[in-house]
């Protein structure tokens, strides 16, 4: 739904008001780790789980990127056991007005692009946090690297030049991309 309030003449392009309802303000360390408190709250106690994330808040979490970075949201690659991940699917939107968060903080649909990873990727994982019966993990600095980079918007591209990638990682990287958009990246 776009909405122009004003119809003038030379007028800002529409804007989505939904859009930016459910996008919500940034998001920085400390807003992330009380939503994953949060959210680790509601899960059953008794039942451990491991959450893998991608993305600028992994890098936020792991220290890889600025202390100044902010996100969106927090783009989760796993969550196992299965019915775990369903759960905090079911009770992300709900912990959002308690921690002043957007209800889309979290986003579940990165599983979709487990083909665009380097391979061993799932063993290079690195601890940022214990919630609870949850275990968080983020990707290894190679693998934010690659995504970054086959990403390729504006914020993954400053996001690169803040890693300060060095000839080793791109040389990596390269390599390696081949075999990824054969997988289908795009």
């Amino acid at each position: 739904l776009a909405v122009n309030l004003d119809d003038s003449q030379g007028a800002p392009p529409p804007t989505c008001i939904l859009r930016d309802y459910m996008r919500g303000p940034p998001l920085n360390p400390s807003q992330l780790r009380r939503a994953l408190s949060a959210l680790a709250a509601l899960l059953p106690q008794d039942k451990p789980a491991e959450m893998i994330l991608i993305g600028g808040g992994a890098g936020m979490l792991s220290g890889l990127l600025p202390d100044g970075r902010q996100t969106v949201d927090v783009d989760v690659m796993d969550v196992t056991p299965a019915e775990m991940f369903d759960l905090c699917c079911y009770h992300a939107p709900r912990i959002a007005e308690e921690c002043g968060i957007s209800p889309s903080w979290f986003d579940a649909t990165p599983h979709t692009i487990r083909h665009t990873m380097l391979d061993g990727w799932r063993e290079r994982t690195v601890p940022v946090g214990q919630f609870g019966p949850l275990e968080v993990r983020a990707i290894a600095r190679i693998d934010l690297i690659s995504l970054k980079l086959i990403a390729g918007r504006e914020r993954d591209l400053n996001d690169l030049d803040a890693l300060c990638v060095t000839a080793d990682e791109a040389r990596i990287v390269i390599e390696s991309l081949p075999q990824i958009l054969t997988r289908g990246a795009n």
